[in-house]
Formats: C-alpha cells, structure tokens, sequence
C-alpha cells in the first residue's frame, strides 16, 4: 500500500515543472525575454488546463454513476462492482420487506438526478449549480469518512476528487 501511494504521488509530481529560476531575477542578468521573466512557480507540463481537467473529471465521476445508480434501478440488489455482494449487504439487502425496490429505486434516481445535475451545471457554466454540487459531494465525502466501510474506497477517492474538481470550478 505504501509502495502504491508512493508511487501515485511521485506521478503526481512529476506532472509538475518547476518555472522560473531561484537565481538573480532575469532583469538583472540582462535578459529581456518573457519566458525568463515568469514568476517562480508549478505548472503543469504541456500546458494542461486545470479548468478543462477539472471539467472532464466532473464529467467522468459523474457518468460514472450512472452504472451503480442504474443498476439500482433496473436490478436492485445486483452486484456489478466489485464488492458489491458485501457493499449490498452492509446497507439494505431484505428483499422480503415491501419498500425494498422501491427505496432502492428511489436511491439510484436520486443519484442519477445529481450526477445530471452536476454534468449540466459545469457544461452551462452555472456557478450556483456547481457550489450545490460542490456541497453535495463534500457532504457525500464527509459521510463516507464517518461512516467508513473499505468497499467504499473507491467511490470515496471518486468523490474526493470531484469535490476538489467542482470546488476548483465554483471557487477560482
């Protein structure tokens, strides 16, 4: 696991370039040019836009929702994802119970309902619409580490980084 998160972290890193020089101020050295005179900084190499990668990150977690949710309401209780069978089971699995479909139903919906929210919220720019979506993920986020239970690592690292993504989007 440590092995892994160094990993992942030096990747990150080295996503980064350093701009800029620690050395005499490209004024004093006589150089005129615009590249020499950046402030020191990180960048990202190749000129990524944070901006666009944070939308096709919202974009990505939200339609990835879609296969859970959707199974929630075409299959209630069908595993699809990996740990499924025991994610299921810790939350509602008594089929004989009358409301059983029907909450599962409503559950898929509703997240359906906010994965569009959110897609249609950064596609037309609606910065009110994307701090609600901001709020509801760091809210999902804060739940999912409350409560936590391991077959929810993925979704909680999803979550984390859209949260991060919309709030990017809503914020700056």
């Amino acid at each position: 696991m440590i092995c892994k998160l160094l990993v992942f972290s030096l990747s990150v890193a080295s996503a980064f370039k350093l701009e800029g020089s620690l050395a005499k101020p490209a004024q004093e050295i006589g150089i005129k040019n615009a590249a020499a005179s950046k402030p020191l900084g990180l960048h990202l190499r190749g000129g990524a836009d944070a901006t666009q990668v944070a939308k096709y990150l919202v974009y990505f977690v939200s339609g990835f929702m879609f296969i859970p949710a959707g199974r929630d309401i075409v299959s209630p209780g069908a595993a699809v994802m990996p740990d499924d069978d025991k994610l299921i089971g810790k939350m509602f699995d008594d089929k004989s119970k009358p409301a059983y479909t029907f909450m599962w139903n409503a559950w898929g919906l509703n997240w359906i309902m906010l994965s569009i929210m959110k897609i249609m919220a950064v596609t037309s720019g609606n910065a009110d619409f994307t701090k609600l979506g901001f709020v509801a993920d760091a809210a999902a986020v804060a739940m999912m580490i409350k409560g936590w239970v391991p077959e929810f690592a993925p979704f909680l690292a999803m979550f984390g980084l859209e949260t991060l993504a919309l709030g990017k989007l809503a914020f700056a």
